[in-house]
């Protein structure tokens, strides 16, 4: 992201995140105003999976006219899930439930086939995922300035996630008394702006090493971002093939690629190339730390509105990034789009299944010719759709508050129901099925991010007015998200606490 913007824009400070540019927000634009002119020209007898697999055969031509179809279906159906989810989901709030309420007791029907320990095994796993990005989330959003403005790098927070457990599987096997862990601010306290990423603690809870997790995309850009920091206390975590180059550029530094491995702790962690970090990155890790226990000792349906609460974390935290916003903004300044009829149309009827199809077919395309780094090819479209589904839904609200029908405060909980209805669907509905945790370990962080490119995309499709609006609601929004985020967040670690299974997450 241009700096100099970044200083003079009036938008909030924010997320500036690795894998996603400019010049990749260009590439969105494109294709959906490609996807979006071509639905807008669809005959009328034409049916939209008819459609939508012309496109994706005319996009993407190494698909077969199976694949093409079944990748088609795929969507539509996703998009009729996702929309049955959040009309079940505002239904219930109607009636005065919570959304937490909603999640607990939707997950509970959702798993009526399986055994107590196989639901309470899946929903702490999912919950784990979940939980990890939120964690990461609030670790650039609760900062002490409290400002969103530094680089960060999605498979960087994955990276330490893979040093702590793989150190602790080391400890554990060995009988170590030594455990490491992500470090997590207290209640009440923001992330310092150089504390450490990740520690080692011996049995009485003292730290004994602190790191320092840096994973630039190569040592040049490691150095950089070590630059600008003061890790004087820190031992620098680099991936193994950048250690040589970065402890070069900083002789009286400690520069590893492993925790642990030192004349105090014996035992280390598994050293993690940069390339493994962006594999890891859109995989679900295999948290093979969750204890094995009697899980029909646990309240699976306290687990479950646990993980409503993360969700709605998720949605406020989402909510409190308005990368996307910002970067189609730019872009819109500099050359302004047409309006689509079809668009402006569907936004205000809510008849929007078309629009929704292109947004995931223009995101899909995109990412199978590699051409925007925080989805890479292969991302099931079913994923892709519901961060579009999302996007879609939270122009609608974001132009609701704009005219003044519903303040931000009101904005802001819609928009924590449409992720939590992305949520219930990515991990316990349909979908989840195949899906699961691995789309939840980087969905939260990514979607918001894409969303917003395609929000703020299709806002400005129904009309420079319109998209202005958009823009300056997302603004607000964002602000008001910002302010609330603790709050959540304590909220959930409340619940949490009176869950012996993951109490120690935030003890």
């Amino acid at each position: 992201m241009d700096e100099e913007y970044m200083q003079t824009s009036d938008f909030p400070s924010d997320l500036n995140l690795e894998g996603m540019s400019e010049r990749e927000a260009q590439v969105i634009k494109a294709a959906l105003s490609r996807f979006m002119k071509s639905y807008q020209e669809k005959p009328e007898e034409v049916d939209d999976e008819t459609w939508l697999t012309q496109r994706f055969q005319e996009e993407l031509p190494n698909l077969t006219p199976e694949q093409a179809q079944a990748l088609s279906r795929e969507t539509l159906e996703e998009i009729h899930q996702y929309d049955k989810n959040l009309t079940s989901l505002k239904e219930a709030k109607a009636k005065g439930k919570t959304t937490e309420e909603w999640f607990a007791e939707n997950s509970t029907e959702a798993a009526s086939g399986l055994s107590t320990h196989a639901f309470g095994q899946q929903i702490t796993e999912l919950d784990t995922a979940l939980s990890q990005a939120n964690t990461q989330m609030a670790r650039v959003i609760t900062t002490q300035s409290g400002t969103v403005n530094q680089q960060w790098n999605l498979d960087g927070f994955l990276a330490e996630q893979h040093h702590v457990n793989s150190f602790n599987l080391a400890a554990q096997a060995s009988s170590s008394p030594f455990r490491a862990e992500v470090c997590v601010p207290g209640p009440g306290q923001t992330y310092g702006k150089n504390s450490f990423d990740v520690v080692i603690r011996d049995q009485s809870g003292h730290i004994v090493h602190q790191y320092q997790c840096k994973y630039g995309a190569n040592a040049e850009a490691t150095i950089q971002m070590i630059r600008r920091g003061n890790y004087n206390n820190q031992t620098l975590l680099v991936p193994p093939e950048q250690v040589e180059q970065v402890q070069a550029a900083f002789p009286g530094k400690t520069v590893v690629a492993q925790i642990g491995g030192t004349d105090k702790v014996g035992v280390h962690s598994e050293a993690l190339t940069k390339a493994e970090a962006k594999e890891l990155q859109f995989k679900a890790q295999k948290y093979e730390q969750i204890p094995q226990v009697n899980w029909g000792s646990f309240d699976t349906k306290m687990l479950a509105k646990y993980m409503g609460k993360q969700a709605a974390v998720a949605g406020v935290q989402g909510a409190a990034i308005a990368t996307g916003f910002h970067l189609v903004g730019k872009l819109i300044s500099q050359e302004p789009m047409d309006s689509q009829e079809v668009v402006s149309t569907a936004l205000e009827t809510g008849v929007d299944s078309g629009v929704k199809a292109a947004a995931a077919g223009a995101i899909k395309v995109a990412s199978e010719k590699n051409l925007i780094g925080v989805i890479p090819p292969g991302t099931p479209i079913r994923t892709i759709a519901d961060i579009a589904c999302v996007a879609v839904e939270n122009v609608k609200i974001l132009s609701r508050a704009a005219k003044g029908e519903i303040t931000m405060g009101e904005a802001l909980e819609e928009m924590k129901c449409t992720t939590t209805a992305m949520v219930f669907g990515l991990s316990l509905g349909a979908t989840g099925a195949t899906l699961g945790a691995a789309a939840l370990s980087w969905v939260p962080v990514v979607g918001p991010v894409i969303g917003g490119v395609i929000g703020g995309t299709i806002g400005y499709m129904a009309g420079s007015k319109f998209g202005q609006e958009v823009y300056e609601a997302a603004k607000k929004v964002t602000n008001t998200a910002k302010k609330v985020v603790r709050a959540v967040w304590e909220s959930a670690k409340t619940v949490a606490r009176k869950i012996p299974l993951i109490e120690k997450l935030f003890s």
